[in-house]
């Protein structure tokens, strides 16, 4: 026989939302916004490993690409990072 403690446990469980991925947020921010970049995907998301994610996206089929931009920091250094940009086709 269950107990009342292991009952609501798993009404617990069955109710919980399935898990959200990063790599799905960032596929659908990417579908709304066109464009990510890592301190978007950090800030937004928690997602530390963007470069991993797009490799996979990419290699799911989606077209993908990096475009360098380059900005000043606040110690007035130049600094280079990617936005990655969604194909428009993908939307």
């Amino acid at each position: 026989m269950m107990g009342v403690a292991n009952m609501q446990q798993k009404g617990v469980k069955q109710m919980k939302k399935q898990k959200t991925t990063k790599l799905s947020q960032v596929l659908k921010h990417l579908q709304t916004c066109r464009s990510i970049t890592q301190k978007e995907a950090i800030e937004l998301y928690g997602a530390y490993r963007l470069s991993d994610i797009i490799f996979k996206l990419r290699k799911s089929g989606y077209v993908i690409t990096a475009i360098t931009e380059t900005k000043k920091d606040r110690n007035g250094n130049t600094s280079n990072f990617a936005r990655y940009v969604l194909k428009a086709s993908e939307l």
